[in-house]
């Protein structure tokens, strides 16, 4: 039984003010505790609903269940911030495809209360971690659900990398960059770079080249509990980035060292009782319907 609940919202605000109005009138009905996260809500008229909005870390303190209104944006940045409280996650879908946030807005509230009746199913999602480093000083710490991309930045040419796997050379090659996924990512960025689309429940990651120059480069799927180091050639000075799920960008250099690897924790993702990953992928990909 879930007794106190965070509300993360849009960051583009009022966009979802009127779900989370429905929301914070259902639970008050039912007597429900409910917070909101200062970062998303931060407008929000709270003191209409008698509700307090809290900093970040209070409020993943002080939660045992996190609700996203939003699109899968939100539920990404939401995801890394509580990957480390153990807190369960659900989104309620405000985006385009919503392949995270799957509760659709007009059957909200009567999932919702399934959920809170311990009416619900859970996936555990795998995290990656990246540290970037210069010689023995951490220079960049970040966590993502999607995927880690290196990737060039405005300059129109390739960049040149190696990279070993547990210390092992595996390839070098010049293209655009590359994208390193969960299973969960393999929907995402991955999939538009011609990546395979991955079971969920896989303990895999998969690497993808974007606009490899040499073109036996395929994308290659491996264990999860691999090391993946990079090393960049010196032509990558000022013109590298890491991202994080998109949202997190750090520069690196040739003096840098790159190491992701699985992080140690899983996501906890609440579905509706009925929801099925394969319906899902149907619906938003379009598959089986008649041209």
């Amino acid at each position: 039984m879930f007794n106190k609940i965070g509300i993360f919202g849009k960051y583009t605000g009022t966009q979802s003010w009127e779900l989370i109005e429905r929301l914070l009138s259902h639970f008050s009905n039912k007597k429900q505790v409910a917070y909101l996260d200062k970062i998303t809500c931060k407008n929000f008229p709270a003191d209409k609903f008698g509700v307090d909005i809290l900093g970040r870390d209070d409020l993943l303190s002080s939660i045992d269940l996190a609700i996203v209104v939003g699109g899968d944006g939100t539920f990404l940045d939401v995801a890394r911030n509580i990957a480390n409280h153990d807190i369960p996650i659900l989104g309620v879908n405000l985006g385009r495809l919503g392949f995270l946030t799957d509760i659709s807005p007009e059957l909200m509230c009567e999932m919702i209360d399934d959920i809170l009746n311990d009416s619900y199913s859970t996936e555990k999602r795998n995290l990656l971690e990246v540290c970037i480093s210069s010689g023995k000083k951490k220079l960049h710490e970040q966590v993502a659900l999607n995927d880690i991309v290196l990737h060039k930045g405005d300059s129109p040419r390739m960049i040149e990398f190696e990279t070993f796997i547990n210390n092992k050379f595996f390839n070098s090659q010049r293209s655009d960059g590359m994208i390193i996924s969960t299973p969960t990512g393999s929907t995402a960025y991955a999939l538009s770079a011609g990546g395979p689309i991955l079971d969920p429940d896989l303990n895999v990651v998969v690497l993808v080249s974007i606009n490899p120059h040499t073109m036996s480069n395929r994308p290659v799927v491996m264990s999860a509990d691999n090391v993946i180091q990079i090393k960049p050639n010196d032509s990558c000075i000022g013109t590298a980035r890491i991202t994080c799920d998109g949202q997190i960008i750090f520069p690196f250099d040739s003096k840098n060292q790159v190491i992701i690897r699985r992080f140690p924790k899983l996501l906890k993702v609440i579905h509706p009782k009925k929801h099925n990953h394969y319906r899902l992928l149907r619906e938003k990909l379009s598959w089986g319907k008649k041209l």
